[in-house]
Formats: structure tokens, sequence, C-alpha cells
């Protein structure tokens, strides 16, 4: 089986995973921008993850435009991942070198901030090894096109120009996303926490790409 376009997610990928701490620091100062002292656990775990209606509800609740909070947890967390990168504390994971060696088209599809996916790419001087990039722009309509919504990954194989494409992901929703896409999948799996589903393909390392394409 051989595949004339290969695309990644980003996150646990390509790139090792954010720190919690960056994370959970970005949505702390979110909160203090609006002056919103005190954020419960699971108010700073929804913004985090992008969960819109748990946003909406918070910004009805104290009367702020959800496109402005976005706006503005989306700015802290682009700019806490860029000095985590810049920090040395997160790096691309070794075997990212071998995607020089495959013969096939490359894109990229994050639920991340599509700023964020545009600055790693750059940082680590890869930007012209992929032909279609795609993060996920954080507002109320963007979270809501997050994976398994296949919005941007079919964005992504219009620009590649096949559905002869494999979906490289780390996560149940990736696979997911892949299915809704009607591509195939491959899960990668780098410690000993397997999602549970049902991919293509299972792979330790993005070196087992060039035996698939």
């Amino acid at each position: 089986m051989t595949y004339a376009a290969v695309v990644l997610d980003n996150d646990g990928v390509l790139t090792e995973l954010p720190k919690r701490e960056t994370m959970w620091r970005a949505a702390e100062r979110t909160f203090q921008s609006f002056d919103l002292s005190a954020p419960s656990g699971e108010q700073v775990r929804a913004l985090v993850a992008g969960n819109v209606e748990a946003i909406r509800t918070l910004c009805a609740e104290h009367r702020i435009d959800a496109g402005t909070f976005c706006y503005e947890a989306a700015a802290h967390a682009v700019r806490e991942q860029k000095r985590e990168m810049r920090d040395g504390l997160r790096t691309l994971y070794d075997d990212a070198s071998t995607l020089w060696d495959l013969n096939a088209r490359l894109g990229l599809v994050s639920d991340n901030q599509h700023e964020t996916i545009r600055f790693i790419l750059r940082f680590f001087g890869i930007e012209e090894r992929f032909d279609a990039v795609y993060g996920n722009p954080y507002t109320p309509e963007g979270l809501r096109r997050m994976k398994p919504d296949p919005h941007y990954l079919d964005a992504a194989l219009d620009d590649l120009g096949t559905r002869d494409a494999l979906y490289v992901g780390d996560s149940a929703v990736d696979i997911e996303a892949a299915a809704n896409a009607g591509v195939d999948s491959a899960l990668v799996v780098r410690d000993d926490e397997v999602p549970e589903c049902e991919p293509t393909h299972r792979i330790e390392s993005l070196g087992e790409l060039s035996a698939l394409v």
C-alpha cells in the first residue's frame, strides 16, 4: 500500500507536546486580561481544550464578547508556546528528519493555532517541506471545526490535489478525523498510553512511514 501524500498532526507527532504549565499559564493570563480572578480548574481546562460551549457560557456570564476573549486567549497561547521553543523546552522529535526521505507530498493539519504552527515550521527550518499547512484559528467558529471535524484536513487534501493520502496522528480524535475525511490513518504510539481507536496502521516512529509511501 502506498500513498501520494502524507498529512501530519503536529503536537505529539512532529513536535513534542506543549508543557501543561505552558498552556495553563497562557490560560490564566487570559483570565487576568479580563480581570477574572481565581478561575476554577474546570474553567482553565475548558479554555486550554478549546471547549467552545464552556467558553461561550463563561463569556455570557461575565458579559464578555466571545470573539474578543478567544482572540486574547490565542495571543497568550501563541506567545507562551514561542517562548517554550525559544527556551529549548520543546522541540522536534528526532524522527522528524526522516520526512525528507519520503516520496510523497506533505501536509500539516493541527488543532493548534495557525500562527504557532507557522512559527514552528520557520523556527526549525522545515517550512519548505510542507505543501499544505493548516492550524486551527482560535475563534468560536474555528473551535467548532476542531477535529474530528475534517474541515481543515479536507482543505489540506484539496491543496495537495489528492485523496490518496495518509493522516498521521497520536490520538483517537485524529483517527476519527481521518475516517471522516475518507482517508487512511496511522497512529503514532510514542509511549505506553495507547488510545482506543482503530487506525489503518500503527507505528512507533515517523521513520516507519517510508514503508507505507
